[in-house]
């Protein structure tokens, strides 16, 4: 795993518990927190550099070129 793509998966997974925690603060709702995480997880995981990195860790070719180990 590159260490481009291990930022990118800590990103998401610190701005998604930024967000369930900031709004359960702000709402009091835990299942509106959950709703709001979820959507805010659904559109950042199709964006895509994120498809890029989880095709990459599925082990499919990035036939691009774009992103070349070198």
């Amino acid at each position: 795993m590159r260490p481009r793509d291990l930022r990118a998966i800590l990103f998401c997974a610190a701005t998604t518990l930024v967000l369930l925690v900031a709004s359960y603060v702000l709402l009091h709702s835990i299942l509106v927190s959950l709703a709001l995480a979820g959507a805010y997880d659904a559109w950042l995981l199709t964006r895509p550099r994120m498809v890029r990195v989880f095709r990459r860790l599925r082990g499919e070719p990035d036939w691009s070129g774009y992103f070349k180990n070198d």
